[in-house]
C-alpha cells in the first residue's frame, strides 16, 4: 500500500496522513511513543521499512546487526501482512521510557489475527525508539 497523504491515515487516527504519521515517515521526530508507535504500524503497513529500522532502539531483542538481511526481513512480513484496524488503549511517559498499550488487526494467509502489545519505548539523543513488547500482565 503507497502512502497517500490526503488520505485517511493507516494508523486510524482519523486524521489525513499529511497531518500524522506522513511527516513522520519522511523523517520528522515523533514527539510521543504513541506517535511512534503510529507511525511504525503506517511503516509496515505501508512497506516503509526504513522507518523501522530507524527507529528500533540498537539494545532492543529486534535489531539487526545485518540491515540487507533485516530490510529483507521486515519487507518479507509487510508483504505477507496486511494491516487491517489500530486501536490505541494508552500511553504512559516516565521521563525518557515511554509505554503504549494497543490491539493491531492483522490478516495473515486470509486469516485474521489480532495483536495485543505492550511496546516499551526508549527516548535516545532525543529521538524516541521502539525497544520491545513488555508482558500484559
Amino acid at each position: 500500500m503507497k502512502l497517500r497523504q490526503n488520505a485517511p491515515c493507516p494508523c486510524h487516527s482519523g486524521k489525513r496522513a499529511k497531518g500524522c504519521c506522513g511527516p513522520i515517515l519522511k523523517g520528522k521526530e515523533a514527539t510521543t511513543p504513541e506517535a511512534l508507535m503510529r507511525s511504525r504500524y503506517t511503516a509496515y503497513a505501508t512497506g516503509t521499512v526504513h522507518h523501522i529500522i530507524r527507529t528500533t532502539h540498537p539494545s532492543g531483542p529486534h535489531f539487526e546487526p545485518n540491515p540487507a538481511q533485516w530490510h529483507a526481513s521486515v519487507s518479507s512480513f509487510c508483504s505477507a501482512t496486511q494491516f487491517e484496524g489500530l486501536t490505541v488503549h494508552s500511553q504512559s511517559i516516565d521521563g525518557d521510557r515511554g509505554e503504549v498499550h494497543f490491539t493491531a488487526t492483522l490478516r495473515q494467509s486470509g486469516t485474521q489475527r489480532p495483536m495485543e502489545e505492550r511496546s516499551l519505548f526508549f527516548k535516545q539523543n532525543g529521538r524516541w525508539l521502539y525497544h520491545s513488547a513488555l508482558s500484559l500482565t
